[in-house]
């Protein structure tokens, strides 16, 4: 199995998730992991993002249109 954690939550958190499982059909425990999952992507996108937009920047890439025009 894997680690026990207890949080507390205020009663509109408590709501939240309570109608997230209800609505999805999963467990708390399922609904807070991928909570968790998509945070940490998040993180890690952020993270190349702020790595990767000083570069496209200094190549010119400043729009979509701007990669479209010398990826293609």
């Amino acid at each position: 199995m894997g680690t026990t954690f207890t949080i507390r939550l205020d009663d509109k958190s408590e709501k939240a998730l309570r109608e997230l499982c209800t609505a999805t059909g999963k467990s708390r425990s399922e609904v807070v992991r991928e909570a968790l999952r998509h945070e940490q992507l998040r993180v890690e996108l952020a993270a190349i993002r702020a790595e990767l937009v000083p570069r496209a920047q200094a190549a010119g890439w400043l729009t979509d249109e701007d990669v479209f025009r010398d990826v293609s």
